[in-house]
């Protein structure tokens, strides 16, 4: 490919450490799972044998809340179905190949998370919100059960610190409401947790979600170019690149790009799928957008000069790359 026709690489000055994803699972799907939930206990005066599932899981000043394992509440078809829909966001967006076990876990009055990090459970975490909301104009019946996220310029204060800035909670955590069908995947390295829920003791009522992390980064294939085809290709320059990157300034966390090759065995096309790439702060080190720079540009040509084996059509791969 001559060098006029390569495609250009657009780099984020940041990472991104959380996404989230409005009406995530199909309709159908979201439905049959809050109706199972709200099957089980709506009648609060039957002693169903499934409505004593809870874990009232509580470690003093630090976690309070009800929890259950998913799949063994929601049985094989609907649990095989949420997971099923996770996995591909997963493989498409994240370049993960499994997920932990799912946890289903509720909120009423007084239920809280502090923060915490959750390391080393996975590169992401998930928040799926299965939380009932009322009214024409949506809400909830309680106050509270955010999910919050410290924004990762107040993990450097100092380095980041503007005198003329007013800093008030918002400049600190990122807080993100549990709308119902929504998904929010983020960088478990950050601290997180769920503020205090206030207002309802109704478990129908309350914060409820499943939740869990993206773990096993591994390349995945799709269309004409099978990974056994593309195995010597990305064997020889993935090494040469891996020797590269070892001698560029650190940097922790994860990017994913997405390069689509032609049937002729060009790349004609790469996207980062994901990226939580975060430079190890050192005085006497590059700017952390110079290093992040340096590390993704590197990535970048390595792929974009790759030659796969010509096919009958076009095919997909993405790669993760996971820095320690």
């Amino acid at each position: 490919m001559d060098d006029d026709d390569a495609p250009s690489v657009e780099i984020a000055a940041r990472a991104t450490h959380w996404v989230v994803e409005r009406d995530f699972l199909p309709g159908a799907l979201a439905r049959a799972v809050r109706g199972r939930y709200d099957d089980v206990f709506e009648d609060a005066t039957r002693a169903r044998g499934e409505r004593f599932c809870w874990d009232l899981w509580h470690v003093p000043k630090q976690y309070t809340l009800l929890r259950t394992p998913a799949e063994d509440f929601f049985g094989e078809e609907l649990h095989g179905a949420l997971e099923e829909t996770l996995m591909t966001y997963a493989r498409e967006r994240l370049g993960c190949a499994s997920m932990t076990p799912m946890w289903m876990s509720c909120y009423v009055h007084g239920m809280r998370q502090e923060l915490h990090a959750d390391v080393p459970h996975g590169p992401f975490a998930f928040v799926l919100s299965l939380t009932r909301e009322s009214g024409a104009d949506g809400g909830f019946t309680f106050s509270g059960g955010e999910t919050q996220i410290m924004r990762p310029e107040r993990l450097n204060y100092w380095r980041n610190f503007d005198s003329s800035e007013v800093v008030e909670r918002a400049q600190i955590m990122e807080t993100i409401s549990p709308r119902f069908n929504q998904l929010v995947v983020f960088d478990p390295r950050l601290p997180h947790g769920v503020t205090e829920v206030f207002g309802t003791q109704d478990i129908r009522d309350g914060r409820l979600v499943l939740h869990g992390w993206f773990k096993d980064p591994e390349p995945s294939f799709s269309g004409a170019l099978s990974e056994e085809d593309a195995a010597e290709t990305l064997e020889t320059a993935l090494a040469e690149l891996y020797a590269r990157l070892v001698e560029l300034p650190r940097a922790s966390g994860m990017v994913c790009a997405r390069i689509t090759i032609t049937p002729s065995g060009d790349v004609d096309d790469l996207t980062w799928t994901c990226d939580t790439l975060t430079p190890i702060p050192l005085p006497e080190l590059p700017s952390e957008t110079d290093i992040r720079d340096a590390i993704m540009l590197d990535i970048a040509s390595a792929l974009l000069e790759l030659k796969f084996p010509p096919r009958d059509g076009s095919s997909v791969i993405i790669l993760p790359f996971c820095f320690e």
